[in-house]
């Protein structure tokens, strides 16, 4: 390594003392010294072509004719080329695009003069009795300069490369992933002065492509053998660049690399890197790691429901209604009506969709459940497509204010659907939760009693399809786990759990707003649908996976227990629901004896009197209220959990 070192240093002094030149003098001296430099390789190739044609004894005639058909060529070429726009190119970025423009510029040059020769001679106007230059020595002389007139440009791209490879390059990295988007990432470090990676190989899949180079590096090995892999040549940094890649591949790589003391980083999305035209490595995070396969999305089918539509998000500043917001941006709204009640949540949403080029939106500050406001907006707008996830969820705050809880989720969902059929909305989706199922919550009843109302709506406005969607926890929601455990870390712990057996269904907040997306898409009549969560994972797996990955190993876990409201294991739908599948694998449709939207006038007038009591801050009579419209809420049987002595350092 040290002997290539010394090399790439040799090497890249006078490619970097001749480059210094060329900046430093002005632009039309350095184009007039590369017009000058293409001439003489012109000149050079039809000479070389003519020697090569008489075998090096060339007959004075033909020297006497071929100097000005030379001079004549070399300008011919050197107008051509600028022509195209070869001098207005830097030279350490030519690429293909460069070539083509030679070849085209050569092979006009070459046909011009191929043409001119062939109409002096003797089968052509007859001027001379013989053509001046061989037809032959014409066509071996452009080929020659062609490839002469490539490397001379190719010159300065490879000897810096290969200088930015060699030199000053001080972390060893291996990618896995033979894809595209590892090789973009690999020539993406190869080309950053300012990045001091060197990619020593790659890691693939299948050990057919072992010993094979891409982007000049070699592959090494498969990802079943990166262990002795990072051991052999010595690797710091494991760089991921598979979005394919399973979670249980995720979770491979990363404890196989943690274990011999490389790092490991994740490439972003290859779109970001083809839109902003950098790649930012990102360090590993647990959403890496939960046992989920990437979702797969009918874009089709979003941008067949969305594109050119006027579409409405409640509760757009929220964790849901934000990637809702941006999701559907994407899919090309004619208008994008983002209402809620918090304003800078609303304005720093708004430029962050500027910023992505997204200006057809319209920011409401204004309650859910303020009926004026939501009418004002209908009125106005007329959205075809509403998204409601305006709700109150944090479990155990609600305990404590359920007069809010029944206003906002009742009262509010209540006021947006109504005003969905009233104004002609196309479809209207309530964004549900897995706490609606057999709720022991304030929340989840709340939300079970939305579900019910939704249902009850759907039969007075017939030409409007209703909706709900429910699914679990996602992930680096506002209150989730994820961050919180994460302020617990860094502040040096403990790791608070309610309880040890404490079971939960994660998904990233891109994934459930995706299915959400895909649910709404395939929703032609009354229903309910529940998104395929994956398996359950234990929170205190994931506290100590997450004090692994912060490499906190003296943080403790502390068993807390279970908070008001709380229970250990989430349900996706009760008894008497069977789960039918859709026509996408990660989407599930309800079904019950009674599929119809309810009639039943008593749902309404008990409804209309609970929110009556909740906004008379009557919280006993909105409870008991409650409990009557969803007669299977009742308090959590608990176990006693509180084990306030009971911490210990994770167990690996």
């Amino acid at each position: 390594m040290w002997l290539f070192q010394r090399m790439g240093e040799r090497l890249a002094r006078p490619a970097g003392w001749m480059q210094r030149i060329f900046q430093q003098s002005p632009p039309a001296f350095r184009r007039g010294a590369a017009m000058l430099v293409d001439a003489a390789i012109v000149v050079e190739s039809f000479a070389v072509a003519l020697l090569f044609r008489f075998a090096g004894n060339v007959d004075p005639a033909f020297w006497s004719m071929f100097w000005p058909f030379a001079i004549f060529a070399a300008l011919a070429f050197v107008l051509l080329l600028n022509e195209s726009g070869v001098y207005r190119s830097i030279l350490r970025y030519t690429g293909i695009y460069q070539g083509v423009r030679v070849a085209s510029a050569t092979a006009i040059a070459a046909g011009g003069l191929f043409i001119a020769d062939f109409a002096v001679g003797p089968y052509g106007l007859r001027i001379m009795a013989f053509n001046p230059i061989p037809l032959g020595v014409i066509l071996m002389g452009s080929v020659l300069a062609f490839v002469q007139l490539v490397a001379v440009r190719l010159y300065p791209r490879v000897f810096y490369e290969m200088s930015l490879r060699e030199v000053g390059r001080q972390t060893r990295a291996a990618i896995v992933g033979t894809e595209e988007a590892g090789v973009a990432l690999a020539g993406h470090i190869w080309r950053s002065a300012t990045m001091e990676t060197q990619v020593v190989g790659f890691i693939s899949d299948s050990r057919e492509e072992v010993g094979r180079h891409i982007e000049g590096a070699p592959v090494l090995g498969v990802v079943e053998d990166l262990e002795g892999l990072i051991t052999r040549h010595g690797i710091d940094q494991v760089i991921v660049a598979k979005p394919q890649a399973s979670r249980e591949e995720m979770d491979w790589i990363w404890r196989t690399s943690t274990q011999t003391s490389a790092e490991v980083k994740v490439m972003p999305d290859l779109g970001e890197f083809l839109a902003e035209g950098t790649i930012k490595l990102r360090e590993l995070q647990i959403e890496d790691l939960l046992g989920r396969e990437p979702v797969d999305i009918d874009l089709d089918a979003l941008s067949g429901y969305i594109n050119g539509k006027r579409v409405l998000v409640t509760g757009a500043s929220g964790s849901i209604g934000k990637e809702l917001s941006r999701q559907i941006s994407r899919l090309g709204p004619a208008r994008l009506i983002l209402l809620d009640r918090d304003e800078s949540g609303l304005y720093y949403l708004n430029q962050e969709l500027r910023r992505e080029d997204f200006y057809d939106t319209e920011v409401f500050v204004g309650d859910v459940t303020i009926h004026e406001r939501v009418s004002f907006v209908f009125e106005r707008f007329r959205p075809q497509l509403v998204f409601h996830a305006a709700a109150y969820k944090h479990v155990p705050m609600m305990e404590l204010q359920a007069t809010e809880a029944i206003t906002n989720n009742v009262f509010g969902t209540s006021n947006i659907a109504r005003a969905a059929g009233a104004y002609g909305a196309s479809k209207f989706i309530n964004v549900s939760t897995d706490k609606a199922v057999n709720p022991v919550n304030v929340m989840g009843a709340t939300k079970r009693v939305s579900e019910m109302l939704v249902k009850e709506i759907a039969g007075e406005y017939p030409e409007t399809v209703y909706a709900s969607v429910r699914f679990g926890n996602v992930l680096g929601s506002r209150g989730s786990v994820v961050p919180t455990f994460k302020q617990q870390i860094e502040a040096g712990g403990p790791v608070t759990v309610t309880h040890p057996e404490m079971i939960r269904y994660f998904m990233t907040i891109p994934e459930a707003v995706s299915l959400i997306l895909q649910a709404g898409a395939m929703a032609d009549a009354y229903g309910t649908y529940v998104l395929e969560m994956g398996r359950p994972v234990r929170i205190t797996d994931l506290a100590r996976k997450m004090i692994e990955i912060m490499g906190a190993p003296n943080i403790h876990i502390k068993f807390i227990g279970l908070r008001p409201g709380e229970k250990l294991k989430e349900e996706l739908f009760e008894e008497g629901e069977e789960r039918r599948q859709t026509d996408h694998p990660m989407v599930f449709r309800l079904v019950s004896e009674n599929m119809s939207p309810s009639e039943d006038p008593a749902l309404s007038e008990l409804v209309d009197t609970m929110v009556f009591h909740a906004k008379s801050q009557e919280a006993g009579r909105s409870l008991e209220l409650l409990r009557r419209a969803v007669p299977n809420f009742a308090a959590a049987d608990l176990p006693e959990t509180r084990q306030e002595g009971l911490n210990y350092p994770p167990k690996w």
